[in-house]
């Protein structure tokens, strides 16, 4: 093995791992997004709830914080009544 040979394989490690730190924070940064955009929907979602939402008053804390969840999730909607 030539003298050489050591700080090329060196440089080459480190091209190699700053290339892949930079693609995986590259990848993260949709995820990152969605996460704000969530905890958004939920701090508003929950100042909402307690503060305009006379009937859920009563409720705790945590019971507040899993239908704001469910707001933000999509999961609670507003339902469409039939009439005949």
């Amino acid at each position: 093995m030539s003298p050489n040979k050591g700080p090329k394989v060196i440089k080459y490690c480190v091209i190699t791992s700053t290339t892949a730190i930079v693609l995986i924070f590259i990848s993260l940064i949709p995820i990152s997004k969605k996460a704000f955009y969530w905890n958004q929907c939920f701090k508003k979602t929950f100042k909402w709830i307690d503060k305009y939402e006379m009937e859920l008053k009563n409720w705790d804390k945590a019971s507040k914080e899993s239908i704001s969840v469910a707001v933000c999730n999509g999961a609670v909607y507003e339902p469409e009544l039939k009439t005949k």
